[in-house]
Parts: C-alpha cells; structure tokens; sequence
C-alpha cells in the first residue's frame, strides 16, 4: 500500500480549499497594505496576483506562511503529509484543536483566519512527490518555497521547478536552531541549481530522526528572508545575493554570496 493509498483512508479528504476574507472599509479609509505599498519598489497588484506553492507546513512554513497571507498573496498551496504534535505547539501555526490532524489542512485553515485580502489557500496532505504522482496540478506555481527537512525532497523539487523555469527558494535551519540559510535557484537553466549549492545533497537519501532540537526565533528570522526573497522575485525588490547565510549566536558573520553553476553538477547537468 503507497503512501497516498495510506492518507486516502487516514484523512477524510487529502485536499482542502480555504479563502481569506477582505477587510470591508468604510470610504476613506486607508488600506490593510498602505504602509507597504508605500515603499520603493513594492507592487501589491503583483503579489496578489502570484501563486505560492510552499513545500513543508512544520516550523518554517508556518511562519513563511503567515507573512505571505499577511503581506496579501493571491494564492497559497501547501503540502505537507505530517499530522501536529504537541510538541509542535510551541514554534508552528498549529493549536490544541489541530493535533493529530494533517498540517497542510489545518494550516491552510490556521492561516486562512490570518489575512485581509482575498487569497485562497489549498492545503494537500501529501508530501510533494506523492502529490505530483496523485496528479495535482504543480506546474502552475510563480515560485515554490522548498522548507522540508530532508534532501531527497529538496532534490526531487530542485528538478521538477527546474525542468519548468519556476524559481524555488530553498531554506533550512541547523540542528542546533542557531543557524539558518536561504538559497534561490532562479528557474533559469544558465543559473545555478540546489545541486551546485549543496553538492553532497544529491545522493544523500536520509531523513532526520524525530525528536530534533527546535526553538521559534531562528524560525522568524529565517521566514522573514524568505518572504523578502519571494518579494524580490516578482517585484522590483533589491536582491544581490542569491544564497544567504545566517547565525544567531554571532560566532561567524553572516554571508551574502552569488553562486556559481557547478560544471560537473551531478543534479542540473543530468538534464
């Protein structure tokens, strides 16, 4: 029995549609987005009218979540085949109603209550190859945000968006919650892949053990580069970094970097 087959008799339903409701105001009013529509470069029409597929609904994509829906993304799809544990409650968008149901859905929902522009959100509770096996429609994403903890994931996203030039943003953080990175593979074929960041990643087939270490503030830090980076994808946003480093305790600088395209890379020179 496949994973989906599995989630078919787990879950009453494996996909779920939710809407964000607009804030009604009065004449005269200022907007819910006037303060960020008033800076350089910033273009509202343009992110409410982009679609998001966010890859992972645990600690990162909660957080990366909320500020997509706040700042008034048109439309959001999560996937994500883990249920909410206790243990969970402390750093993610989930609450006592939310435990042992499916974190795509039930973030999706969580998140649903969280914006004042007319996004819609999808959650589907598979992990993202299931969910491309099951047949539901990926390719139509402006960019996906890949924030799983687990390489084969990364891979297997890091060809799928590549094949069809939609940009990924890639993002992690270390077991000691101290550390965290942001990495953009543009979409472009001249441009350099996951696989040219993270060489040893390509064949690396393991997931983590349960249980690992997890703390909120690394989790905000990290998000809100990444909604900068989703910013800066598909608006004017200055950008001059395409891997982004990023250390808490201060024991090593953080970096900006451009990548180079690896020209034995094992992942983008397959294609």
């Amino acid at each position: 029995i496949t994973m989906f087959t599995r989630l078919l008799f787990r879950e009453k339903k494996v996909s779920v549609v939710y809407h964000c409701r607009p804030l009604k105001l009065k004449k005269g009013q200022e907007s819910v987005f006037d303060r960020q529509e008033k800076l350089p470069d910033f273009n509202q029409q343009a992110l409410s009218s982009s679609r998001i597929d966010l890859i992972g609904g645990g600690g990162l994509g909660g957080q990366i979540g909320e500020g997509l829906i706040r700042k008034g993304i048109g439309e959001l799809v999560i996937l994500d085949p883990d249920v909410a544990q206790p243990s969970n409650l402390s750093r993610q968008k989930f609450y006592k109603s939310d435990l042992y149901k499916n974190k795509a859905i039930r973030l999706a929902r969580n998140l649903a209550k969280e914006g004042f522009n007319s996004t819609r959100l999808q959650g589907i509770a598979l992990s993202f190859q299931d969910a491309v096996a099951a047949g539901f429609d990926l390719s139509a994403a402006d960019i996906a945000v890949c924030a799983v903890d687990n390489n084969p994931t990364r891979v297997f996203a890091s060809r799928f968006y590549r094949e069809r030039n939609i940009p990924v943003i890639f993002t992690a953080v270390s077991a000691k919650a101290d550390h965290g990175y942001v990495f953009i593979q543009t979409g472009k074929k001249d441009d350099p892949c996951f696989g040219c960041q993270f060489p040893h990643s390509i064949n690396d087939d393991t997931y983590p053990c349960p249980g690992t270490p997890a703390v909120l503030d690394i989790l905000k830090t990290v998000a809100g580069i990444v909604t900068y980076a989703v910013d800066s994808l598909i608006m004017k946003r200055l950008r001059t970094w395409v891997y982004k480093d990023i250390f808490l305790d201060g024991t090593i600088p953080g970096a900006d970097s451009r990548v180079e395209k690896r020209p034995n890379c094992k992942l983008c020179q397959a294609e």
